[in-house]
């Protein structure tokens, strides 16, 4: 993929992020500085925040009536959804570690999933992460934290009062962000917004179709996530 094709797919998974998420502010992608390959000196802490559970996000412009009555008319599918697994997810780190390790590299797994609500923001300013991460510095012995931060799992549908607009659709989003523990820079930032539909009819009774392009936005997440760390 060309260098104009990236900047396209950037530029769409951050707007993605954005409709997602509804930040405010939103942190630019920061691409992995070549000159990480030469610091083999350094210790690569490899986490992954708390895991959300898969739920079907029910949204537009319905009131807290139809938001109700649009979760009830979608009770069935609400159930098969909170039933994916996001295990795959869950493993990253450790994909990415035994890469790392296998180029020479000091990383190391942090098996205790992040709770970034346990450290202080520091409010946004581009370039940097918006919470004090330092602390895991002494407490893991790591000097560089890869961070997989995943925000949603499951499927969206859209609705306008009662009346659907979309059919639901898989989604998983997210961000991968190197941190330097001295200072909160950010060496590496990248969102990630994989939505997609089912192939063929997805309104069957198990919503296999559905399931199988959820599983698919996973995968293709997982691939945003470990081909930088794969050159």
């Amino acid at each position: 993929m060309n260098t104009h094709a990236l900047r396209i797919r950037a530029a769409i998974t951050v707007l993605a992020c954005l409709i997602l998420t509804g930040c405010a502010h939103v942190q630019p992608p920061v691409p992995l500085d070549p000159q990480f390959w030469a610091a083999k000196e350094t210790t690569i802490g490899v986490a992954i925040t708390v895991m959300p559970e898969p739920e079907l996000a029910v949204t537009g412009h319905q009131g807290i009536l139809g938001y109700v009555i649009n979760r009830g008319v979608n009770s069935r599918l609400i159930d098969a959804v909170e039933k994916w697994q996001v295990s795959s997810l869950n493993t990253l780190p450790d994909v990415i570690v035994a890469k790392l390790q296998a180029k020479g590299y000091k990383a190391r797994r942090i098996y205790e999933p992040v709770d970034l609500s346990a450290y202080k923001e520091t409010g946004f300013r581009e370039g940097y992460m918006d919470h004090d991460m330092s602390a895991i510095k002494a407490r893991y012995g790591v000097d560089r934290l890869l961070l997989l931060n995943v925000f949603t799992v499951g499927a969206t549908r859209s609705y306008y009062v009662y009346i659907p607009l979309s059919v639901p659709k898989a989604q998983v989003s997210g961000q991968g962000m190197l941190i330097d523990l001295s200072d909160n820079k950010l060496l590496w930032f990248q969102p990630f917004a994989t939505v997609l539909a089912a192939h063929g009819e997805w309104d069957e009774p198990t919503y296999s179709s559905l399931s199988k392009a959820f599983y698919q936005a996973v995968d293709s997440s997982r691939q945003q996530m470990i081909t930088p760390f794969s050159p």
